[in-house]
């Protein structure tokens, strides 16, 4: 799935899901770094707050083989660096948050 570099559950994806939603809104796709705790587990989905790079639709091809290479050498991209908080675990409702 877009916008990971590890393989994860199925139900962690239908939760990334939504994030990739709200990411799309504006026309970026987020790309995860870190898990940042808040976890949630429903039953259907599960997930977490999340940190990582909002990247817009023009350069997500050219920040994508940089984060795929998984080396922290991304300080270039650091001004779309951002935070995903949820909330409502039943129906998750997503907030993408540190980024204008």
């Amino acid at each position: 799935m877009r916008g990971l570099r590890t393989q994860e559950g199925e139900k962690f994806e239908r939760f990334f899901a939504l994030v990739q939603k709200e990411a799309s809104k504006k026309g970026e796709v987020f790309f995860l770094d870190a898990g940042e705790g808040h976890d949630f587990d429903n039953g259907f989905m599960e997930g977490e707050n999340l940190s990582g790079w909002l990247i817009p639709l023009g350069l997500v091809d050219e920040f994508e083989k940089e984060y795929l290479k998984c080396n922290d050498d991304l300080e270039e991209w650091e001004k779309y660096f951002c935070w995903i908080e949820w909330e409502n675990e039943n129906s998750p409702i997503i907030t993408i948050c540190g980024v204008d």
